[in-house]
């Protein structure tokens, strides 16, 4: 464990926030607030930002008062003292009166005596201090810097998104989950690189190369890019490289006198060494020479700055061709597309390279590219369909060659020698070194935003998937259509229990539609069934088409019986899983996905669970973002879910039990181990018999589970275990009850939630109630707004997501450019979104016909006929209107 100093500096870091950073004021009002999040007891990330602040005299800023305590500079910084000067920190005060002389005019400096800097630092970095988590978190996110001081001590605390946002918003300004989300992932960027940081800063302290300064400089590192260009000077090289062994021959020295003009003047002649191989003849010290200037040049802090800054101000372009290999592979059908330069790609038989046709002749600025091209042509690249390369232009380059040049060539002795080989160095130096780096900064950066638009696109549609409103209280018969093994039937009773099973064959090779129908009017009618969920996957369009015709033909009555298409995603991979197997041990898998498409329409939230986010198909090229993030994130997206709708803590499974905030797998594993033991929980706080539930698992989840009247017996012991209100909020809710004359027992009658709401409309009962319970209003009003729901009301009532149910399909061939249809959202991304209207494939509304509105899955809508491609299968759609009537039929045709 390093030792260094500013370590003992930690236990000032209240002091030390308030020097920093905000105000006395602030900081007053912060300790007055009892309902603050508590200092977390683990603070050693901010313990780098506190020891600096407080141990170390920042000889940077120079004041009155530490220039007379520390006495005169040295000689060889005085000729820097204007510098230094115009660099103070321009919030330092100096109250003392300045009797010093006015600085002399700024001369050439001595060019033996003073050698610039070899790391290239800016006096940018000199202007910095070090930060406080929260204070970069503020600067990052662009929030208030109160709410980014409660936001880093309750992660520190771990409290979960779902909790923050419904009961501890007001500490956060009432900012939503998504937004929460991204300033969470910034949170944990930068607590990572700040142990970075630190982690660079101990590797150069056991180098011995590490001084105040060079501390300070990485410590202030806002980003890991400045992170990383600040130890680019320090970085040991590969061994073997070129510079390397130049090093190793001794050309160090006469590349430093040549890079920065030192005396004594170079000659090469006196370098040459017969004897030794390297230095044989001029040309290889040369070389040797060049190749130590290269790497310093490409290693200098303020070069790569500058690479940075002109890429934002100079145009720069992407450029897409299509590849020889994909072009002479389309012909001959030959394998040798994996050779040559992009033998590294991946050659993909399902992929056709007509899906990449838009980018054989593309060009696009960086700055204005969107991101779903981006993951088309990176995935383009990949299977080698596509050839990119990023096209710089002239004068970037010129720009940068000057600013490198007035970096080394403006000081120190001037003599052809020097100029010559600084001019070779650069030229070859931008060639091999600077050019690719910027074009691996290019594409990275543009990777990097299309995988996270790729992420919150998924996120989003995810999130509107499961909350989908469920559909109680009916039978419903679920279709898995297939053609060889035949359509997989399974009905499901109100409370999704199987009722029966079976396989039918109205299409392939054994079809036998007659009996078919036959098999399926009998499940209907012997179970009562009238809605029929029918899987989107393979044969789903011909089983549909096979369903009008009967509805056509009378089998069916068009009067009772509804269909509606399933999302059915995952649901191979759901009938081969572990928890299908522990609910179904006997049933075939095949129909097991009829189980599950069927579910899906009962409870669409506590089926999609038990499937991994990632194969429910409903974002853009997830394939082709990072696993880990997108896994993290869309955890993130069903447990926030879960726990808004919150289950029923007697009868909820484990796969839906485990999403829970503050709850994990292992601990819904103790809590129903628990409740076969020793019966049913009476009271939220049961929970704490439970093992692995302790005080702050206790907290983060209570709020999000209930007991259920039915789950024991019909009464309850606290009606408020039934509703949103938290145990830690029930002396104010019994409070308020009392105020208003009513009892616990009469929550969710119409009386009562009627003289919740009088109550809650005097400011004067909130005012009153907040200071009697020394309360945030905001909180008191949760209060109050959970003790007006309906007992047990559905989260998702609230966002009115139901299904959409057809009685017929219409042909793609049937329809005309103008025609107005109807029907959902089945997908969005960020060029448009896909709908549902009837007909054999989902048409597309691309953003520039929406008409500036934002659609969301399951949403219904109007759309006109733009485009119809039978050769490609495709439509094109305008939208026209959104409808708010969600249970209707389709109407294919504009009315005469």
């Amino acid at each position: 464990m390093s030792t260094r100093p500013r370590r003992a500096a930690a236990s000032k870091q209240k002091l030390v926030v308030v020097e920093l950073s905000d105000s006395e004021a602030d900081v007053e009002s912060q300790e007055a607030d009892e309902y603050r999040p508590r200092d977390a007891n683990n603070r050693r990330i901010d313990r780098a930002a506190d020891g600096l602040a407080a141990g170390l005299s920042r000889k940077r800023w120079p004041s009155s008062k530490n220039a007379a305590a520390e006495g005169p500079a040295p000689k060889k910084k005085r000729s820097k003292k204007g510098k230094e000067d115009e660099n103070a920190c321009p919030n330092e005060s100096n109250p003392e009166p300045q009797n010093e002389a006015p600085p002399p005019a700024i001369t050439q400096p001595d060019v033996a005596a003073v050698r610039p800097s070899t790391t290239g630092r800016s006096s940018f970095w000199e202007r910095r201090k070090v930060w406080n988590i929260h204070e970069l978190l503020a600067e990052t996110e662009n929030i208030q810097p109160q709410a980014a001081r409660n936001i880093v001590q309750l992660f520190e605390n771990e409290n979960t998104i779902p909790f923050i946002c419904r009961y501890r918003r007001d500490l956060v300004d009432h900012i939503a989950p998504d937004r929460l989300r991204d300033i969470r992932n910034t949170y944990t960027d930068i607590v990572d690189l700040r142990k970075k940081a630190e982690n660079i800063v101990s590797q150069l302290e056991r180098e011995n190369v590490l001084n105040a300064d060079i501390r300070d400089e990485l410590m202030c590192a806002k980003t890991n890019e400045e992170l990383e260009f600040l130890y680019a000077p320090y970085k040991p090289a590969s061994k073997g490289t070129l510079a390397e062994r130049a090093k190793a021959l001794g050309l160090e020295e006469y590349a430093d006198c040549l890079l920065y003009g030192s005396a004594p003047k170079v000659e090469i002649g006196s370098i040459v060494a017969p004897a030794n191989e390297g230095l044989a003849t001029e040309a290889l010290v040369i070389s040797g020479i060049c190749n130590i200037i290269i790497h310093k040049i490409s290693k200098n802090t303020n070069v790569l700055e500058e690479i940075r800054r002109l890429q934002n101000v100079h145009r720069v372009f992407l450029k897409c061709s299509k590849t020889k290999e994909s072009a002479s592979s389309s012909k001959s059908g030959s394998s040798k597309a994996s050779s040559g330069k992009g033998a590294s790609g991946i050659v993909d038989k399902k992929l056709d390279s007509s899906k990449f046709e838009n980018y054989f002749n593309f060009q696009g600025d960086i700055k204005t590219i969107k991101p779903y091209q981006m993951l088309a042509i990176n995935r383009g690249e990949k299977h080698k369909f596509l050839s990119v390369k990023v096209e710089t232009s002239d004068y970037l380059k010129r720009d940068l060659m000057r600013f490198i040049t007035d970096q080394y060539m403006t000081e120190g002795l001037q003599y052809p020698l020097r100029r010559e080989i600084f001019t070779k160095s650069l030229e070859e130096c931008y060639s091999k070194k600077l050019q690719p780096l910027m074009c691996r900064q290019i594409r990275a950066d543009l990777k990097e935003k299309a995988q996270k638009a790729a992420i919150d696109v998924f996120a989003k549609n995810l999130k509107q998937l499961l909350l989908m409103s469920p559909l109680k209280g009916e039978r419903i018969l679920g279709i898995d259509p297939g053609y060889t093994n035949g359509c997989k039937l399974a009905v499901i009773s109100e409370t999704a229990d199987v009722l029966d099973t079976g396989v039918i064959y109205p299409h392939g090779a054994r079809a036998n539609r007659r009996a078919a129908e036959q098999k399926l009017v009998k499940f209907l009618s012997e179970h009562n069934c009238q809605i029929i969920a029918l899987g989107n996957g393979t044969a789903c369009r011909e089983t549909e088409h096979w369903l009008t015709d009967m509805f056509h033909s009378g089998v069916l009555d068009s009067r009772s019986i509804r269909y509606s298409i399933v999302n059915e995603n995952g649901a191979s991979v759901y009938s081969c899983s572990d928890v299908a197997t522990k609910e179904f041990p006997n049933m075939d898998t095949n129909e097991r996905s009829a189980v599950s498409i069927a579910r899906r329409l009962n409870d669409p939230l506590s089926e999609y669970v038990k499937i991994e986010p990632r194969h429910l198909g409903v974002g853009m090229y997830q394939h082709d973002v990072s696993e880990k993030t997108l896994t993290e994130s869309l955890k993130d997206v069903v447990s926030e879910c879960v726990s808004y709708v919150g289950v029923d803590l007697n009868t909820a499974s484990l796969s839906v039990l485990k999403h829970i905030a503050g709850l994990s797998e292992k601990k819904a594993e103790k809590i129903i181990e628990y409740r076969s033991q020793k019966g049913s929980f009476k009271t939220r706080k049961d929970l704490l018999s439970v093992r692995t539930i302790g005080e702050k698992s206790f907290v983060q989840c209570a709020g999000f589970v209930r007991i259920e009247p039915l789950s024991v017996g019909g009464r309850l012991q606290n009606p408020l275990d039934c509703t949103w209100v938290h145990p830690e909020s029930y002396k104010v809710a019994d409070s308020i009850v009392a105020e208003c004359d009513m009892k616990l027992t009469d929550i969710g009658k119409a009386s009562f939630i009627k003289r919740i709401k009088e109550f809650a409309a005097s400011q004067a009962n909130l005012d009153r109630m907040a200071v009697k319970h020394k309360l945030p209003k905001e909180r008191l009003e949760f209060v109050l707004i959970a003790l007006q729901r309906e007992l047990l009301q559905d989260y998702r009532a609230d966002l009115d997501k139901r299904p959409l149910f057809k009685q017929g399909l219409t042909r793609l061939d049937e329809l005309s450019m103008g025609d107005v249809v109807t029907g959902a959202v089945t997908n969005v991304t960020q060029f448009g979104a896909f709908v549902d209207v009837g007909v054999e494939r989902d048409g597309l509304i691309h953003k520039s016909h929406m008409s500036n509105s934002e659609l969301s899955i399951g949403d219904r809508i109007v759309a006109s006929v733009v485009k119809v491609d039978l050769q490609r299968r495709q439509l094109g759609l305008r939208l026209e209107n959104m409808l708010e009537e969600t249970d209707t039929s389709f109407t294919f045709k504009a009315e005469q």
